[in-house]
């Protein structure tokens, strides 16, 4: 494992009881929507075209797929808050963690830097980077979880469907990934931009007393409206 992907796991460390329980939710709850289908297909295509069926087994067929419901819920709402709270801890961590190493760095880093820019990667960049570390394991565990379930329910139906259904997932994997790489390079220049936004509004407030001693507002101005449309053009293309 290369040193880059231990730094990467080593902020789970802290919380790895959470993160243990935040997967187990997620492993349930996915389970449990592969669970529906089949007691739906039972009840069709087993119990209600026996004559003789007993009232019953729908009764308690009904209160099993509430209970999974609700099972499914608590899951759910698990992962949703627990999970982002274990975002919100590791957030913390990163963002006290890159503030000292902030306080490490030379005088001449910071001539070449702007501070809007050294701002974004403090705010922005770290939310998008731990909203990753939220949803990034549980989303891999569920897709799995449903992408082999539906493929071993649907196969004991009808193997030769689900093969010809199964064999455009290869295009398609190769389509996302196409469109990942372009939307990768959008991303990065997008967070470039919100630094150049953050960087016109720093140095603008700061100096705000200079700007108004010599009557410069519309200027500064307009050259907020050129950075802010510059994000538009980004996100556009």
């Amino acid at each position: 494992m290369s040193s880059r992907a231990k730094k990467f796991l080593s902020y789970y460390r802290p919380y790895l009881r959470l993160f243990i329980a935040d997967l187990f939710c997620a492993v349930i709850a996915a389970t449990i929507t592969l669970v529906f289908p089949m007691i739906i297909r039972y009840l069709t295509g087993t119990v209600l075209i026996d004559k003789n069926f007993e009232i019953s087994i729908i009764y308690k067929l009904g209160i099993f797929m509430i209970v999974l419901v609700i099972i499914e819920y608590l899951c759910n709402y698990f992962v949703a808050y627990q999970g982002h709270v274990m975002g919100v801890y590791m957030e913390r961590d990163l963002r006290n963690e890159l503030f000292q190493h902030y306080q490490k760095l030379s005088f001449s880093f910071y001539d070449e830097q702007k501070t809007g820019q050294l701002m974004s990667r403090l705010t922005n960049d770290l939310f998008s980077l731990t909203e990753l570390y939220h949803h990034g394991p549980e989303d891999i565990v569920i897709s799995l979880i449903k992408f082999f379930g539906a493929f071993i329910i649907l196969a004991t139906i009808n193997l030769q469907l689900t093969l010809i259904v199964f064999a455009f997932i290869p295009v398609m994997g190769a389509f996302i990934y196409y469109y990942n790489r372009k939307m990768k390079r959008a991303f990065k220049r997008n967070r470039q931009r919100v630094g150049d936004i953050n960087a016109r509004i720093e140095d603008n407030l700061s100096g705000i007393r200079v700007v108004k001693s010599f009557g410069n507002e519309d200027y500064e101005v307009d050259r907020f409206h050129d950075e802010n449309t510059k994000y538009v053009n980004v996100k556009e293309n």
